[in-house]
């Protein structure tokens, strides 16, 4: 067995101790650089998810005027089919009247 001086041992223990700072620097390092990243990409996510709801927004809003105006189409199909939509159109365009109307025409 060799026996180690005491100037020996105290290299050795320095060596150990700078080997454990260093190896505790670069975990703190590595770990810090995780956090930088989760926080780059969190920072990333939040914006996309703000341009996805803006989006999202932007669809529904279509949709509803959409629906809006299939629904006005259906109320303007309802009335081209009723008595009254025929009526309008034979009086304006054709000049026609009902039997029991009475015209009156002002004089000239």
């Amino acid at each position: 067995m060799v026996r180690e001086s005491r100037r020996e041992k105290e290299r050795r223990r320095k060596r150990q101790r700078w080997s454990t700072k260093l190896a505790l620097g670069a975990a703190v390092a590595v770990l810090v650089m995780f956090a930088l990243l989760l926080i780059n990409n969190q920072m990333n996510l939040n914006a996309k998810n703000r341009e996805l709801e803006s989006q999202i927004n932007e669809v529904q809003s279509q949709v509803d005027e959409e629906t809006q105006r299939a629904s006005d189409l259906e109320d303007y199909q309802e009335y081209i089919q009723s008595k009254k939509f025929v009526e309008e159109i034979a009086k304006n365009k054709f000049g026609l009247i009902c039997p029991d109307e009475i015209i009156f025409k002002a004089d000239e």
